[in-house]
């Protein structure tokens, strides 16, 4: 997997949390600098550690010993990953995009909530880090990617919503989704292209 892809998977994973933010900022009065550090640093901690959770899992040794001998069957499912990863986070972006959401100011912060939603929006990037896991990418420069493009996204989704309120929020999951799959086809057509 090239560094364009990791970057551009990162992003797809980091929409999620964007929306997330995006929705809360437009739900506060005023940001606080303490609650959006806050709500950052949970964020990113929880998509790095999950990504790092999941490559971990290939690491365990009667999953790698499997995973030597079939290498390339496990280096195809992991591309097969990111291509159903994909499409569940367009499905789950159109479903929403059917409920109507009331836009009101709630300036209560409870972390309990933020945990629940940095967990919530994390668990993609548990299954993306079983896939970079058996890709056999260095897990540091991953988690780093990762963890910079999350706080990054959430930072920006705070300060959007802020301003702009929280209309572009399930477009914006389905343009994460989007390319996730882009990323995912990318690297099932370098597999098959390597095979044939």
């Amino acid at each position: 997997m090239g560094l364009w892809q990791l970057i551009v998977i990162s992003i797809g994973l980091s929409l999620d949390v964007f929306a997330y933010c995006l929705y809360r900022g437009a739900t506060v009065s005023e940001i606080r600098k303490t609650r959006c550090a806050a709500m950052v640093g949970l964020f990113t901690g929880f998509q790095m550690g999950m990504m790092l959770l999941g490559s971990a899992i290939t690491m365990i040794p009667a999953i790698r010993r499997g995973y030597t001998s079939v290498q390339f069957l496990w280096s195809f499912l992991a591309a097969c990953t990111f291509f159903v990863l994909g499409i569940t986070m367009i499905t789950k972006s159109v479903k929403k995009s059917r409920r109507h959401l009331e836009e009101k100011k709630q300036d209560e912060f409870h972390v309990r909530v933020v945990l629940f939603w940095a967990f919530l929006t994390s668990i993609d990037a548990l299954i993306a880090g079983v896939g970079f896991g058996f890709m056999g990418l260095k897990l540091l420069l991953s988690a780093l990617i990762v963890g910079v493009i999350t706080a990054a996204s959430a930072l920006v989704g705070v300060f959007c919503g802020f301003w702009l309120g929280y209309g572009p929020m399930n477009q914006l999951v389905a343009v994460g989704g989007c390319l996730v799959l882009i990323g995912g086809v990318d690297l099932l057509i370098n597999y098959l292209s390597a095979v044939f």
